[in-house]
């Protein structure tokens, strides 16, 4: 393995302080779920790779893991899941009609004894046309992709805008650090959050009407929480995701200009508000959900106009 290589991904790693670290991942975590072999492990380790040692285990951090082995481009459930990314752009700047069904299912927020589920939906997520069964506990959400009118690229002068956010590194980050702009001057580390409000206060500095926004990614089996960006442009809230396109790049998942980073990308996700809100909750609290993507292709005369449920800017 090239030394150079493990050596930035031990300084990337670093960057984020001791005080957000939780080590509780032991080295076979390391090894069967992020593949992080015994020589690559014991490189990162010479290197510095932060963990620590109780009862001659050595225990490592769970995003630090992750974080190596996305460099690393290692077959990880997270990797491998993310090679799914690109089709909803592919669909999107081919202007194929295809339809995502993604399928909501709770889990129940507590296994205390005398604990009974009572699902809830906010607002929010019923605005985009969620139909929950009586309990509330599962609901589909449909989108047509492609040949709906919502294909383009962004007009002159967000270009050089987006363009600033190549600078950034992909980071996976401990939630404290998720809206810290302060932790991004300091360490040019970024995820989709971080990215997202960097590029939505510049777009204002530069003039434009912007948001943040949280919701939905598109992707099969399963679609992902996800922030990006939205400028108004003629009126219409306009979602773009350079971000996402560049370090999907950068991870060879993505071909080198296959997607613009300026490509519209308003059909590719399910906006629900500017911070994380949860899809579902259980008395109040926040619960786990599965989010189980199908993807079926469209004939044209199949195609709709995108209604509420479909995802129509707003």
């Amino acid at each position: 393995m090239n030394a150079e290589v493990l050596a930035g991904i031990v300084d990337r790693v670093r960057r984020v302080p001791d005080r957000y670290r939780v080590f509780d991942q032991d080295t076979s975590t390391a090894q069967r779920i992020f593949r992080l072999g015994d020589p690559v492990l014991s490189e990162l380790l010479d290197l510095g790779l932060p963990h620590r040692s109780s009862g001659g285990e050595r225990y490592f951090d769970e995003l630090d893991l992750a974080n190596a082995s996305l460099a690393l481009r290692l077959p990880s459930p997270r990797y491998l899941a993310m090679r799914r990314w690109p089709e909803i752009f592919r669909s999107v700047v081919d202007d194929r009609p295809v339809r995502y069904e993604v399928q909501v299912s709770a889990e129940c927020g507590s296994d205390g004894p005398g604990h009974e589920c009572d699902f809830r939906l906010p607002e929010e997520v019923l605005a985009l046309g969620a139909d929950p069964d009586p309990a509330g506990r599962r609901f589909t959400l449909r989108r047509e992709v492609g040949a709906t009118q919502h294909t383009g690229e962004a007009p002159q002068g967000l270009p050089q805008l987006f363009d600033e956010v190549s600078r950034f590194q992909f980071h996976i980050l401990p939630v404290a650090l998720y809206g810290d702009m302060s932790f991004l001057a300091a360490t040019s580390l970024a995820n989709c959050e971080l990215a997202s409000r960097y590029l939505v206060r510049r777009a204002t500095e530069d003039g434009y009407e912007a948001r943040r926004s949280f919701g939905l990614l598109l992707s099969s089996p399963y679609s992902l929480h996800h922030f990006w960006p939205e400028v108004r442009i003629d009126g219409v809230w306009t979602a773009f995701d350079p971000y996402m396109i560049i370090s999907l790049e950068r991870w060879e998942v993505l071909k080198p200009s296959e997607v613009p980073t300026t490509q519209i990308l308003n059909s590719a996700v399910f906006r629900i508000a500017e911070d994380w809100t949860e899809l579902v909750e259980d008395a109040g609290r926040p619960t786990r959900v599965s989010l189980l993507t199908r993807r079926r292709p469209l004939t044209d005369d199949a195609v709709s106009a995108p209604g509420p449920a479909d995802g129509a800017a707003s």
